[in-house]
C-alpha cells in the first residue's frame, strides 16, 4: 500500500465509530469506542471480568476493499466461529462512518491479547485492528507492519 491510500485509510479509521453492541461481557450496555481516546469506564467493567484488554475486529470487506455481503458474512462467520472456539467471549460490534455512509460488522473480543488479534487480523486480510489496555488509549494496529496509530 502507498503512502497516499495509507494517509487516505488511516484518517478514516480514525474518524470511525467503532461501536459495541449491548453484552452481558461489557456490563450489558452500547461503548463507543475512538482511536486514541481513553475509555476508563469500559476499562472498569473488563477489569471487574478479569480483563486488561481487548480487540475490536472484523472478516469484512479486507484490505479494506469491498467484497460481496455474502461472501463478506461468510468470512465473519469463520472469525467468530474460531474466536468461540478458542474460548473468547465475543460481543457484536459494528464500525461506521461518523455520517453514516457505511458500516460494517464486527466482533469486539474482550482480554484477546494483541498478539492474538494481530493474527486474526493477519488471518482474515485487514489492515488495522483496534486494540485497547486498561488506562491507554485505543490503538489502531496495522497489521501488515505491526504499527501503531492513536
Amino acid at each position: 500500500m502507498n503512502d497516499p491510500e495509507r494517509q487516505r485509510l488511516l484518517e478514516a479509521y480514525r474518524t470511525t465509530r467503532y461501536v459495541i453492541r449491548p453484552h452481558a461481557a461489557t456490563g450489558c450496555q452500547e461503548w463507543v469506542l475512538r482511536v486514541g481516546a481513553l475509555h476508563p469506564a469500559l476499562d472498569a467493567v473488563l477489569a471487574e471480568r478479569g480483563h486488561r484488554e481487548w480487540a475490536f475486529l472484523t472478516a469484512w470487506n479486507p484490505g479494506s476493499l469491498p467484497r460481496g455481503k455474502d461472501e463478506n458474512q461468510r468470512a465473519q462467520d469463520r472469525l467468530m466461529s474460531q474466536l468461540v472456539a478458542g474460548g473468547w467471549v465475543v460481543a457484536d460490534a459494528i464500525g461506521q462512518s461518523e455520517d453514516g455512509s457505511w458500516s460494517e460488522p464486527s466482533l469486539f473480543v474482550p482480554g484477546l491479547p494483541r498478539a492474538e488479534a494481530e493474527r486474526f487480523g493477519r488471518a482474515y486480510g485487514q489492515v488495522a485492528v483496534l486494540v485497547g489496555r486498561a488506562g491507554a488509549p485505543a490503538e489502531l494496529l496495522f497489521c501488515e507492519d505491526s504499527r501503531t496509530e492513536r
